[in-house]
């Protein structure tokens, strides 16, 4: 089917300041929203693709959190809180601290997602009740919000919104089974609604290739029937994606996903993250508790997926390879994300962990083949319902 002792002690003492034990760190941080906890648990991003809890960790926030995204420019940091009532504004420090509040914003109740424009000039926040979009200036010495005129009508409830390389924004609606793009206005902020994409039954999750060309859509209900068989696998939508916004369904238009080593097919696909170099898309699979691997064409943006070993199990073909088990706990794997080294996975599952409070199953990605292999520890943990990883 269709488808990554004295020279010792020097050596230590050398590596006080990049880690003794050959973990160093690249001075990124991985930041956990809580949405039933007291704000972010943070984590260091090594260079070796591990985890280690940061000396900032908890960020504690007047609110529990939804998602957090930071300002391009590192300055500011915006995050939703729980129940999507409010927008906070915070300053960032360099060492990561998210030290001063600057104001709290009200836009919901039920406000989904938020992203901040290139620019760092705007901000965007779906309102999937009322079906609009909001939209607020950023000061460039404060940080401080003012919205931008009336909330824009769109007609579709947005769960997620996504800006590509080009300053196009995406929105995806479940309900709507649509992927809406605005075009923005850099100088004005204003979002102007291009014609929506239909797609799919219950589309879950949108991503758009970091080089802006790709975009690819979850759907945790739409499946292709196998052959012979009353089994199913999840499709994924594959498009190319124009100046303005306008997806253009690839030759193959779906894709499906590949059994397990015992026959098992993926379900619910919930989450989905491409590597920096525009090579691998990695979809985390809620019901299955897998990772599902696809190799992306550089030309064409055709899914191919990561395969090991095949064999015949009840007269279906299985691969050793992907889809990937997500680890010994984990049992709702319901985000995933990259860091820019592209040698690790981050897999979040909210009911894993210590009383089941969150934890983090982290991978190395295979950089020739996009093949996982757990890290060590394999998990670490987070606290209070954890719903989304916002890394810098």
């Amino acid at each position: 089917m269709k488808r990554l002792i004295g020279f010792t002690a020097a050596l230590c003492l050398l590596a006080i300041m990049v880690g003794c034990g050959g973990v160093t760190s690249n001075g990124t941080l991985a930041y956990v929203s809580n949405s039933a906890g007291t704000g972010f648990t943070v984590f260091t991003v090594n260079t070796d693709g591990t985890l280690t809890k940061s000396n900032i960790s908890p960020q504690n926030v007047q609110e529990p959190p939804k998602m957090l995204q930071f300002s391009p420019n590192g300055k500011w940091a915006f995050f939703l809180d729980a129940t999507g009532s409010n927008v906070f504004a915070y300053t960032r420090d360099g060492d990561g601290n998210l030290s001063l509040k600057i104001d709290s914003y009200p836009v919901g109740p039920g406000a989904s997602s938020l992203v901040v424009a290139p620019s760092n000039n705007f901000l965007y926040v779906a309102l999937p009740v009322t079906k609009e979009l909001a939209i607020f200036a950023i000061d460039p010495s404060t940080g401080i919000l003012t919205q931008v005129g009336q909330n824009l009508l769109v007609g579709y409830d947005i769960e997620q919104l996504v800006l590509a390389p080009n300053g196009v924004l995406f929105g995806l609606s479940t309900v709507g089974q649509a992927v809406i793009p605005f075009t923005l206005t850099a100088s004005t902020g204003v979002a102007t609604l291009q014609i929506p994409t239909p797609v799919g039954v219950s589309p879950s999750f949108l991503v758009i290739s970091p080089n802006g060309q790709f975009a690819y859509v979850l759907d945790s209900a739409s499946v292709f029937k196998i052959p012979g068989t009353n089994l199913s696998t999840p499709n994924i939508f594959g498009f190319t994606v124009g100046a303005t916004g306008t997806l253009t369904a690839m030759p193959d238009v779906t894709f499906q996903e590949n059994p397990n080593s015992i026959g098992q097919y993926p379900s619910s696909p919930f989450g989905g993250a491409i590597s920096s170099d525009n090579r691998y898309l990695f979809v985390a699979n809620k019901n299955s508790h897998n990772i599902s691997v696809f190799q992306i064409s550089s030309t064409s943006g055709e899914l191919s997926e990561v395969l090991g070993s095949t064999s015949i199990i009840n007269g279906v073909s299985v691969s050793s390879a992907s889809p990937f088990d997500c680890g010994t706990g984990c049992s709702t794997p319901s985000f995933v994300t990259i860091p820019s080294g592209n040698n690790a996975l981050f897999v979040l599952d909210p009911n894993a962990g210590t009383n089941k409070a969150g934890a983090i199953f982290q991978f190395q990605i295979d950089q020739n083949t996009g093949k996982l292999r757990p890290q060590n520890p394999a998990s670490v943990v987070t606290e209070g319902s954890p719903t989304w990883i916002t890394i810098r």
